[in-house]
């Protein structure tokens, strides 16, 4: 029985494989060492007030945000991709010509291209907070 987000992600001609627990384990960790590094050094924490978007949302990572931060996202060249949602039940690793919108599902889901170069983050609180794009900075400033 596929489950709504599968459903979605088939209609949007997605190819999708699901994580095992190990694998999505360390695809969130490789996200939060690429996404939350000045969340962790300001609060302590890697997930700031419960959600790991508030990085973004409270402005200790840098990101665009809204309209500008989706067409961002979608124009950026087709490669392999995860996604994951919030409470980490599910992620997959994902390849389709078009990167799908995820703002009517009122749920918090991460995209990330397959080596963390950029990510793309729903979040349940649109369009008064996200979607947010971000880009990895090269810790050199190069």
């Amino acid at each position: 029985m596929m489950t709504q987000i599968e459903e979605f992600l088939k209609s949007q001609a997605v190819e999708l494989e699901r994580h095992s627990v190990v694998e999505r384990e360390d695809m969130v960790r490789r996200w939060l060492g690429a996404y939350a590094q000045n969340v962790k050094r300001e609060t302590g924490s890697w997930i700031h007030n419960g959600f790991k978007w508030h990085g973004f949302s409270w402005k200790y990572e840098q990101a665009i945000e809204g309209e500008i931060a989706l067409r961002e996202y979608q124009n950026q060249w087709p490669a392999p991709y995860v996604i994951f949602d919030e409470e980490e039940t599910w992620s997959y690793r994902c390849t389709s010509e078009k990167y799908p919108d995820f703002s009517a599902f009122g749920a918090d889901i991460y995209v990330a291209h397959h080596n963390m170069k950029w990510t793309m983050v729903f979040t349940h609180e649109q369009p008064h907070d996200g979607p947010y794009f971000a880009k990895l900075r090269c810790k050199d400033g190069i």
